[in-house]
């Protein structure tokens, strides 16, 4: 683990050292943004926005730039479709995880995120393809291993006639063909007791009765009242971040569990040669792939941690795309004549308040009374309310439960988040207040729930919680998933406290696989900087009520939750906007997690690239799309 303390000149200075390096590195950039129609194809119109960035005569030194650097890659018009892939495609990224094939040991979602946006593994549904940063349908759905599936009358199940002759990889041993036996199997271990990979998590609870292979096609039961009308967002393959990659039943029993954990056995169109979890991954295209025909022979993923070294590999062209944080855009684009996308939604990065576990009762669980079991089955809870952790409240206190509340709502409103989004994401961000990912600038978005920095404020409310010295806290940020949580966010949080509450503060910068196992065993009671970029009216219930796998650091009331919850069966959008709109009243209240600014996922891509059709999720995606320039 990597703890280090703060102290007040330290960090203030690096957040001054931040800005003024931003200031002086740059001059003043004018951007300018045309639209433009470059090809239509039947069924869609393909819109490309262009972004002309020059310098401004002048000498002021600040850069201007807008959010809407996020541009659509150009579609190449009459290319061949099945013209013989050559070349080699370089992409940067801060992570390669270790691969682990098995779903239900797949905690980094390493098959049905990485992967799938790899093109090494397939879905049995994809959604439909909108340019990024738009958001898919989140009800229509492309076949895909899946020909075709129909819903019972009754919404019982959902039977999948799985596609004839998809071969799997055979690089690695003669594993015949996709079968609905490999369905059936991917799905059940996801969900089987002691799971702990993060596709079947997601699942809502009437989606995991269990499948069954029934003459020869795939069926997906489903628990009475339980049907999801989303369903495929979260059973699909590509389109809506880490869910389904379908993997092969017959590999499992033939390489044994250890060697198939690792040696991956896809049905996509690309063939891993080597997965070196932190250092590369390198495929080769499947020949004659039955859904796809890829214009680059061989892809590389290389992991660079720091983001220094992803900068220099794009200015010497050593990769042809890159992940960075949006303060480092504008002089790459100035200097490498790059283009900028944006994939998945923003990330409202989000301190939740961990060891606040008030569900009285997980349904799920093998002793389903939560609070009677608390000691032994919710041991952050526990062993927090015994140390005195003060964000912590009992359930059964109300005076304990207001003081947390106090403590909690002090430290957000000591939080000055403009400057974090000016300094630390050089202006690439936004101020965020609640975990549901509902921004300001959403309808649905109460003035309520807008946390004001008052420092004078947040001093009175540790005085009444009975904290006027205050106390220890320990927050965890995790350094090597940046796109999506940027610990110098918590990097400046830390000093913030120090600051302005004189709080004594410890920052974990462990990565995330050591300490994502507490949310899991519930063991968790460190406040940490995480957070999801939720799509609006998607259920968010059971990543902040009781159950057995990975929460969002608090359990809520089981009132608070059976509103959220409605969401897994609720097919009107403006009723799960709602519902989501009174979990969210609660959590601001309560302050049980306190979001802090939006992380933007950057890609700058080389002009070597001429046509690249990603889709929004989050990671570098579609590998099969991309054609480079001769």
């Amino acid at each position: 683990m990597s703890y280090f303390k703060f102290n007040s000149l330290g960090i203030s200075a690096l957040l001054i050292a931040l800005s003024l390096a931003f200031a002086a590195c740059t001059t003043e950039v004018e951007v300018i943004k045309e639209v433009e129609v470059i090809k239509e194809v039947p069924g869609e119109t393909v819109t490309v926005t262009k972004e002309i960035v020059k310098e401004v005569p002048g000498e002021t030194k600040t850069v201007t730039v807008t959010k809407e650097i996020e541009v659509s890659v150009p579609v190449a018009a009459d290319l061949p479709g099945a013209s013989k892939p050559k070349g080699k495609l370089t992409v940067a990224v801060p992570l390669v995880p270790p691969l682990v094939q098995l779903q239900s040991l797949d905690a980094r979602g390493t098959v049905g995120g990485f992967g799938i946006d790899w093109n090494i593994f397939e879905g049995i549904v994809r959604s439909q393809w909108a340019p990024p940063p738009t958001v898919p349908s989140q009800s229509t759905y492309v076949p895909e291993i899946a020909s075709s599936w129909e819903i019972a009358s009754d919404q019982s199940s959902i039977t999948f006639t799985i596609r004839d002759g998809i071969p799997w990889h055979d690089d690695r041993g003669d594993f015949g063909n996709v079968t609905a036996e490999d369905v059936v199997w991917t799905f059940n271990d996801s969900f089987k007791e002691g799971s702990t990979g993060n596709p079947g998590e997601q699942l809502t609870p009437g989606h995991k009765v269990g499948w069954e292979v029934v003459d020869g096609k795939a069926k997906m039961n489903v628990a009475a009242g339980g049907f999801d009308p989303l369903w495929g967002m979260l059973h699909g393959g590509i389109g809506w971040g880490a869910t389904f990659g379908i993997t092969s039943k017959k590999a499992y029993d033939a390489l044994g569990e250890d060697k198939f954990l690792t040696d991956a056995v896809g049905s996509g169109p690309y063939v891993v040669d080597a997965w070196d979890g932190h250092d590369q991954m390198t495929a080769k295209t499947s020949a004659g792939h039955w859904r796809a025909n890829p214009r680059i022979e061989t892809l590389q993923v290389i992991e660079m941690p720091e983001q220094g070294t992803r900068e220099a590999a794009m200015l010497t062209g050593e990769v042809e795309i890159a992940q960075m944080p949006g303060k480092a855009l504008p002089n790459l684009v100035e200097n490498t004549g790059g283009k900028v996308i944006t994939l998945g939604k923003p990330t409202p990065n989000t301190i939740y308040w961990s060891g606040n576990y008030w569900g009285q009762t997980c349904p799920d669980c093998a002793n389903t009374d939560v609070q009677a079991n608390l000691e032994t089955d919710w041991p952050g809870a526990y062993k927090g309310l015994a140390n005195g952790s003060a964000w912590i409240g009992d359930p059964g206190d109300a005076a304990s439960m207001e003081n947390a509340r106090l403590v909690r709502w002090a430290l957000s409103m000591a939080i000055d988040r403009q400057k974090i989004v000016d300094t630390v994401l050089g202006g690439f961000g936004e101020t965020a207040y609640v975990a549901s990912n509902i921004t300001p600038d959403r309808p649905e978005f109460s003035e309520e729930w807008r946390v004001p920095y008052d420092v004078a404020g947040a001093k009175q409310k540790l005085i009444d919680a009975g904290y006027p010295e205050g106390f220890e806290i320990t927050l965890w940020s995790a350094c090597n998933l940046p796109a999506i949580w940027d610990c110098e966010i918590a990097d400046a949080v830390g000093e913030m406290w120090i600051t302005n509450l004189g709080l004594d503060v410890t920052i974990d910068h462990a990565d995330y696989a050591v300490r994502r196992p507490e949310s899991v065993d519930k063991t968790m009671n460190t406040p940490w900087l995480h957070g999801i970029g939720w799509l609006p009216g998607q259920s968010i219930a059971n990543f902040y009520c009781a159950h057995p796998g990975h929460l969002g650091g608090v359990t809520l009331p089981d009132d608070i939750c059976a509103i959220g919850k409605q969401n897994d069966i609720e097919p009107d959008m403006d009723k799960r906007l709602g519902n989501n709109v009174a979990m969210t009243e609660y959590m601001s209240h309560w302050q049980t997690q306190s979001a802090v600014a939006t992380v933007g996922n950057y890609f700058i891509y080389s002009p070597k690239i001429v046509e690249w059709r990603p889709y929004m999720t989050g990671y570098f995606n579609s590998a099969e799309t991309i054609v480079l320039s001769e």
